[in-house]
């Protein structure tokens, strides 16, 4: 399947460059934003010494250690980009990683003992922040829009058509203020292949077993069925895996009375779909159990520094091999992620992880049996410390504080996905 990806962005979608270089840009105007929020709050506590904010010693040290975190929460909360999410969604998340810098403007006060400059500051700047990064995020929203350049951020469907479904892809694709863009679709029509051959992945409906892989080693928001007349044993295949990897199905339906429990009616494009969602889908309650988790895994990791860094001393003194190990685990959508754990066990454990299968004992005790592990590994195994690691995948957006656990990459039974991984 990655044969598929790399021809698609490499070959069908040029754009790919100019789409780096605009986050290069927007990265800059992000930093500049940032600068211009310290040079407000600093005029307005300091304006009987004029001048720039750097030349206060004090001031240049929160701005240096402040920046990397800063923009670090940005990325995390994900508004580094074009926004596609409504503005009043989006100005949450902008609140929200404010939040989070006033928490850490605090710390540094105190760690660094900067006790000259004014607490007013301190609060004004992440409020001065938010207003200059949300509103100039808008403002630039509107000025590449203005100029054709917008679409950074898309949604992302694989779409199932005929000839009679052209029109709908004409108005679903052209459409600016929708925002639709097909990797892939499936169709034997000629003239959907010979209109979209340049712009999207065009294979004929016998490959449609591959959308696990698809959805798999791209990030596909939606599938589409559009045809005009329906394989109802296609159909089912096609949502069960939408359902299993959690992506959107969507069936255009023109029957008025359709009644689904788990579907929902929807108009997109002056079509008519029914619309299967299994995950959560209120962008504000997400929007805030994101940035909650990210706030909460960045003042851990703060607080906890201290014992991370013993438990890593006492890691590497007691054995040979990494501190840190990754299992790979089957994270959002059925995508394998790598999450980190503190090693518990010898370099060589790999070579007899099944040597005690058999032999656990339902009592607990089977840490201090199992010749594999540490000494300090048990004690981190039983305090379940050993998981602290994992408080950087939530930074990184790949768990959450509070969810199910993630299966190990060695219990998914999708035996589709293992023979092309």
């Amino acid at each position: 399947m990655d044969v598929f990806t790399n021809y698609y962005r490499l070959h069908k979608n040029p754009g790919v460059k100019k789409q780096n270089l605009l986050k290069y840009l927007l990265s800059f105007i992000d930093v500049l934003a940032i600068l211009l929020a310290f040079q407000t709050s600093y005029f307005i506590n300091y304006y009987e010494k004029g001048g720039i904010f750097y030349t206060e010693r004090n001031i240049l040290i929160l701005f240096i250690g402040i920046l990397p975190f800063w923009l670090l929460i940005l990325y995390l909360v994900r508004t580094t980009g074009i926004p596609t999410k409504r503005f009043r969604v989006l100005s949450l998340l902008y609140l929200q990683s404010s939040t989070a810098v006033f928490l850490l403007l605090t710390l540094f006060y105190f760690f660094f003992r900067l006790y000259s400059v004014k607490l007013l500051f301190l609060a004004e700047l992440p409020f001065f922040g938010f207003l200059i990064l949300f509103f100039g995020r808008i403002l630039i929203y509107k000025v590449l829009k203005r100029f054709g350049k917008n679409g950074h951020n898309q949604v992302i469907v694989i779409i199932f058509a005929d000839d009679s479904s052209l029109p709908f892809i004409e108005n679903l694709l052209s459409s600016e203020k929708l925002g639709y863009k097909a990797v892939v679709i499936f169709t034997e029509s000629v003239l959907i292949k010979t209109k979209y051959e340049n712009f999207s992945i065009i294979l004929p409906e016998k490959f449609s077993e591959i959308i696990n892989d698809l959805i798999e080693v791209d990030f596909v928001d939606e599938v589409l069925y559009i045809k005009e007349e329906s394989d109802s044993a296609k159909v089912r295949e096609i949502l069960t895996t939408c359902e299993e990897l959690g992506v959107t199905f969507r069936l255009k339906s023109n029957l008025p009375k359709a009644s689904l429990s788990s579907a929902v009616k929807t108009d997109i494009a002056d079509g008519k779909f029914l619309s299967f969602i299994n995950i959560p889908n209120n962008s504000y309650s997400l929007a805030i159990k994101k940035t909650t988790d990210i706030n909460i895994a960045l003042m851990m990791i703060v607080v906890l520094s201290p014992l991370l860094i013993i438990l890593s001393v006492l890691i590497k003194l007691t054995s040979k091999g990494p501190i840190i190990i990754k299992l790979s685990k089957i994270g959002w959508r059925g995508r394998q992620i790598k999450v980190y754990r503190f090693r518990t066990m010898f370099s060589n454990a790999d070579r007899n992880r099944f040597y005690q299968e058999n032999k656990m004992k339902s009592s607990g005790s089977e840490f201090e049996e199992d010749p594999r592990i540490t000494k300090i590994g048990g004690f981190l195994l039983k305090s379940g410390m050993d998981q602290l690691p994992e408080l950087f995948n939530v930074l990184k957006g790949e768990m959450s504080i509070i969810g199910p656990r993630h299966p190990l990459q060695s219990d998914n039974v999708k035996s589709f996905f293992r023979k092309y991984s």
